[in-house]
């Protein structure tokens, strides 16, 4: 049934039929509608009867039948407030969820027995002009309608403290990120594919766990009706197989714009894996349904987190003012919105290109105290001073490495956006430890860029510091040696996990589209439809030819792999870490013992050494200065 039919019902029937006066019907201590089932087998003209009288829990109604037969209908005793169907063809069989249409038509049961009907009737906001309409059959929970079948389904129905649905987070203008407390179940659904992968159910809807779940993204969070969300488990969970640790941070992608075939996350992470980027986020498709609507298709993915087997890096609280501690580590986000947690600079470079503005936002932790604000600013400063001199400075205080396969993970999508917000670095505590570009996340515009030039070249966006670095020779001979090791080697493969991943949404895309066509936008003023993807392998291929392209002209540019290899991984760049300056190490300031020429010596770590160990690099403070030297 689509959903059109309940925008349509209330254009006819108008909004004022809708609200009308209650007061010649029957009325509880509640002041709620007393409902009934009522029909031509049920009831001598449809007639009113305490055995088909709905017995209500806030705003939920409910009845059990020990049989139904025929055409009928729900409503109250002067059928003011009156639920059917949207025509007059809508059979009930079996088990389901139909669209229950504020004076709509007749219902026709087939034979049922033991049948329970339940439906949610609000008052709050006047009579609703739709509600889900539920018939379990001889004990049989029904499939939300629309449901492909072909996927696992995650369950979460968020509810009012009185049990009735809260049904503003399936609002199609829903637009702040507030958490919602909510229950969930996952239900494998007979996936055998995701079976084998290890994947398994958690609850049920019988023993549903409490979660919380709010909006999530920016662009995506206004402009679409099906909106992506956050969820926060109430106890850690292996959520479908992603990851040998548990987690209590999921989110769930809509990937409502992305019209690749929903291949442009898939495609990012699946390199930025082959590649070996320090970690990226794994993600399992499946279907989603909220308040028992059915929403589509969702992308059930792995937050970006410190801890839980996912970035690699020791956590920093909150607020930290030890020395000792304040080197890491920390995850930042390279963002394109203004934020409060945040620092911003002008970017440099020597590229003649674009540059907005750098905005560091801190990611954890959260709150900096001002040793943190210091210490990442001058870490950022010196970088940002560093980019695009032809030099190894850089290298000290970024690892090459990372920065080289993350950006030909970006140029091999020709991922327009990247390194303009969703771009992540992370640091980890030490006086030996870089800035790491990991890990990827929101793909959301890859494939869009020419597939005969690089991706900075055509891009509406600043992607800030790569056009630069792209000036650095060391960059550069890495780029080329990385890439001939990766698409001689962990590249293989690609097209065949696309061709499988395509086969397993196709069923879900198809149901997708049924779901969110012609669906009312949001009032935004980027509002746009839902994406259609019912032809999922046109769209491989559109995807599958911009690879090909794409890495041919990349041969052109960066060396033709198929040819004198074969290529090894190239060694990890050993250029030293940039030392860390004194107020980090707890050596700031310090006065020597005796005159200023007496030496006091410090590891690297900030702790005072009586004894210097000949051959070892100390911070040696000497009155009010203070310097790093190798003992000899």
């Amino acid at each position: 049934m689509t959903n059109l039919f309940r925008y349509v019902v209330m254009s006819v029937v108008g909004f004022a039929s809708l609200t009308m006066s209650a007061a010649n019907d029957q009325m509880d201590d509640s002041n709620h509608p007393v409902m009934y089932v009522r029909g031509s087998d049920i009831g001598a003209n449809w007639g009113c009867y305490d055995d088909h009288r709905f017995t209500r829990d806030g705003d939920n109604y409910t009845i059990t039948l020990p049989s139904i037969n025929g055409k009928f209908k729900i409503s109250s005793s002067e059928w003011t407030y009156n639920y059917g169907g949207a025509t007059t063809d809508v059979v009930i069989s079996a088990s389901e969820i139909i669209d229950g249409i504020a004076y709509g038509q007749n219902l026709n049961a087939n034979n049922l027995t033991d049948v329970t009907i339940s439906f949610n009737l609000s008052l709050e906001n006047g009579f609703d002009t739709f509600t889900p309409i539920t018939f379990t059959v001889n004990g049989i929970a029904p499939q939300p309608s629309g449901i492909s079948g072909t996927l696992p389904v995650l369950y979460i129905n968020v509810k009012n403290a009185d049990g009735s649905y809260n049904n503003e987070i399936i609002d199609k203008d829903l637009s702040h990120k507030n958490y919602f407390a909510g229950e969930y179940w996952l239900d494998l659904n007979g996936c055998e594919w995701m079976e084998a992968e290890g994947a398994k159910s958690i609850g049920s809807a019988d023993a549903p766990l409490p979660l919380e779940i709010k909006a999530r993204g920016n662009y995506t969070r206004i402009g679409f009706s099906k909106k992506p969300f956050k969820l926060k488990l109430a106890k850690k969970q292996n959520m479908l197989g992603l990851t040998p640790e548990k987690s209590k941070h999921y989110a769930i992608l809509a990937h409502a714009d992305d019209n690749k075939g929903y291949l442009r996350n898939f495609t990012g992470f699946n390199l930025g894996k082959r590649i070996g980027l320090p970690w990226t986020p794994g993600q399992q498709p499946i279907e989603v349904v909220i308040n028992g609507d059915y929403r589509g298709l969702y992308f059930l993915t792995e937050s970006i987190r410190i801890g839980d087997g996912r970035v690699p890096i020791i956590e920093l609280d909150d607020n930290v003012s030890d020395p000792n501690l304040a080197s890491g580590g920390y995850l930042i986000e390279l963002d394109n919105y203004d934020e409060e947690n945040q620092i911003r600079m002008e970017e440099k470079g020597q590229a003649p290109c674009y540059k907005d503005m750098l905005r560091i936002t801190f990611d954890t932790p959260e709150i900096y105290s001002d040793l943190q604000y210091r210490f990442v600013k001058d870490q950022f400063t010196a970088m940002n001073d560093l980019i695009g001199e032809n030099s190894d400075n850089l290298w000290g205080y970024m690892d090459l490495d990372d920065a080289v396969r993350y950006y030909i993970v970006e140029e091999i999508i020709s991922h327009t956006e990247s390194y303009h917000g969703s771009t992540y670095m992370f640091r980890d505590r030490g006086s030996d430890q870089k800035w790491h570009f990991s890990p990827l996340w929101d793909c959301g515009n890859g494939f869009n860029g020419s597939t005969n030039d690089f991706f900075y070249n055509n891009s509406p966006f600043g992607n800030t510091w790569i056009p630069s670095l792209r000036l650095n020779n060391k960059f550069n001979e890495k780029v080329k040696e990385t890439w001939k090791w990766f698409m001689s080697n962990g590249y293989n493969g690609l097209t065949d996990d696309i061709d499988a991943y395509v086969s397993h949404i196709a069923a879900a895309a198809k149901a997708d589209r049924k779901r969110w066509k012609d669906q009312p936008l949001p009032n935004s003023d980027v509002a746009s439809p839902v994406v259609d993807n019912t032809d999922m392998e046109q769209r491989k291929s559109t995807v599958l030819n911009h690879l090909n392209d794409k890495i041919n002209w990349l041969k052109s540019q960066f060396g033709d792999y198929t040819v004198g290899g074969p290529y090894n991984e190239p060694a990890r760049d050993n250029t030293p870490a940039a030392a860390l300056p004194p107020y980090v190490t707890g050596v700031e300031d310090v006065v020597a013992d005796g005159n200023n020429t007496t030496p006091v010596y410090y590891n690297l770590q900030g702790m005072k050494v009586s004894t210097p160990a000949a051959g070892n690099i100390y911070i040696v403070a000497r009155g009010e200065n203070t310097t790093k030297e190798l003992y000899r």
